[in-house]
């Protein structure tokens, strides 16, 4: 099977389960990022000993489930006590004796934690507030949390979809060539167009009686950051020597390189809500 049939087929298994457990959200949307955090943090962690950095994977996944866990039990001000302690713990294990560069190893072990499992941890909390936030709404507008999600899902994966086959039709300028070779301004500037006019048509629909400025900020923040995400994960692994951070995914690399733009718009998204939840109070 050539690699465009296989990534075809893990969409439509993949694409289905993710939206059906991001809109019932609660304890399966959870699940969802407790699975994607624990997985891609492995990848980020193994990639890098490509370059003899050899994190301390084990307490690092550790403490990442842990920040997701407390995260969807206690909220943000556990949360914050248990980054605290996760760092401090890292910090202690610096002055073990390890294989390679030890400070290295140490500052992978916390990048990986607070890019991967602190960003998805605001995306969980993010889901999980929605309704409660935008309850005035929310009462009118059935499943309001959940279909905004599955509008941030349908918005990242289009953007992406314009930018790579926008970049391969019409891409002539590149965009970060010692980042990502293949990138190009034509290609992102449509996957950026793409991103804000999927939530430009589909957010009135979706969430009638929301305010224009709120699906025009989620469109940017999507188009804007969700590729500059991407572009960040490319640092990461151009750094390491790899290619993708894995290929558990047939055509699609690992699961660092299906959820990067996700991970990355997570915090802009939780701004974003937290500022409209004062808004339209």
């Amino acid at each position: 099977m050539s690699a465009l049939g296989k990534r075809i087929l893990v969409a439509l298994f993949g694409i289905p389960a993710i939206l059906v457990l991001t809109y019932l959200g609660g304890i399966y949307f959870f699940l969802f990022i407790i699975v994607v955090q624990g997985l891609a943090l492995w990848e980020f962690y193994d990639m890098f000993e490509n370059k003899e950095i050899y994190a301390n994977r084990w307490l690092g996944l550790f403490l990442g489930s842990v920040l997701v866990i407390l995260n969807f039990q206690q909220g943000w001000p556990i949360t914050l006590f248990v980054l605290a302690i996760a760092i401090t713990s890292i910090l202690f294990m610096n002055i073990s004796p390890q294989r390679g560069i030890t400070s290295l190893n140490s500052a992978i072990t916390l990048i990986g934690i607070l890019y991967i499992s602190f960003l998805l941890s605001m995306a969980l909390q993010a889901r999980l507030v929605f309704d409660h936030w935008f309850s005035g709404y929310a009462a009118t507008i059935a499943d309001a949390g959940g279909k905004y999600f599955v509008l941030l899902w349908a918005s990242i994966w289009i953007c992406d979809t314009a930018a790579y086959f926008g970049g391969t039709a019409f891409g002539k300028h590149k965009l970060a060539p010692r980042i990502s070779p293949n990138k190009t301004w034509e290609g992102a500037s449509l996957g950026f167009l793409a991103g804000l006019v999927t939530f430009l048509l589909l957010g009135p629909i979706f969430l009638p009686g929301f305010p224009a400025g709120f699906f025009w900020m989620s469109g940017l923040i999507v188009g804007l950051m969700g590729q500059i995400g991407d572009l960040v994960e490319s640092r990461f692994k151009r750094d390491a020597g790899v290619k993708d951070t894995s290929t558990i995914l047939p055509g699609h690399g690992g699961f660092l390189d299906r959820f990067d733009s996700f991970i990355f718009v997570s915090p802009f998204i939780f701004a974003l809500l937290y500022y409209y939840r004062h808004v339209l109070s």
